[in-house]
């Protein structure tokens, strides 16, 4: 059968598969966990469990024989879109809109430019970047006292990485502005470190909070890719797909 391959695991990834249900498009979605595979319960797609290198992503595409890629990743997962558009297939990439950083807001290109900067020595700092980006802020442990927010099931990743256990603070996803300012002032925080993931990554609430109490927010710019075709439209990224699931709609 002929079919769209999703690249999931985000919300905006859930609505796009509810498009293409709903227009009767079939498709096929990629996400990293068994968690992240419960976005799509509910809609006929397939949907494929575990990380994808080279080696699996060519198994992935022999096996369903994708015609187009709409890529939802979150923005960070800048590895898959790599691997994704290279493959020579037809790539349309999804991008959730920014936040407006307001002025007082810190950016900072990558991690290495922040590790490599002085801005956290002796700092209270609550990291709120994901336990993957853990290791590349290691070298900071000793120079300020760190806090790590993660998934729970991500805490022993985390104390791999070299975060005691009751430095881990372990929830999950929407965290609302009344949770964030209670656990700021809890640990007595005067730095946040978050990754530029826009609202739905809670960029806009955590600038609230900071802008609140004093805190100040550093935020990790979003990889630069070159994308050959993006955009933030779900009418987009419905017209892409019919145009070559059914081409007849194209002419």
């Amino acid at each position: 059968m002929s079919m769209i391959w999703l690249i999931g695991g985000t919300s905006e990834s859930r609505s796009i598969a509810q498009a293409l249900a709903g227009a009767r498009v079939p498709w096929v979605a990629t996400v990293t966990t068994a968690r992240a595979a419960g976005l799509y319960t509910g809609l006929p797609g397939e949907v494929g469990v575990g990380p994808l290198n080279t080696e699996a992503l060519g198994a992935f595409l022999a096996a369903h024989r994708p015609l187009a890629v709409v890529d939802a990743s979150h923005p960070f997962a800048a590895q898959i879109s790599r691997l994704a558009m290279a493959v020579g297939l037809p790539y349309l990439r999804y991008e959730r809109p920014s936040v407006s950083l307001a002025p007082e807001t810190e950016q900072f290109p990558d991690f290495a430019a922040l590790v490599h900067s002085q801005v956290l020595d002796g700092r209270r700092v609550l990291l709120t970047v994901g336990v993957k980006a853990l290791p590349l802020l290691a070298p900071l442990q000793g120079r300020a006292a760190l806090w790590a927010r993660v998934l729970p099931e991500s805490a022993a990743q985390a104390h791999s990485a070299g975060f005691a256990l009751n430095r881990l603070i372990l929830t999950r996803p929407p965290v609302d502005a009344g949770a964030e300012r209670e656990l700021w002032q809890r640990l007595a925080v005067d730095t946040v470190v978050t990754k530029e993931g826009g609202e739905a990554g809670g960029v806009d609430v955590k600038q609230v909070v900071a802008r609140q109490l004093g805190v100040r927010l550093v935020v990790i710019a979003r990889p630069t890719l070159a994308y050959p075709r993006q955009t933030a439209n779900l009418s987009e990224v419905l017209a892409f797909a019919q145009k070559f699931l059914h081409p007849a709609l194209d002419q």
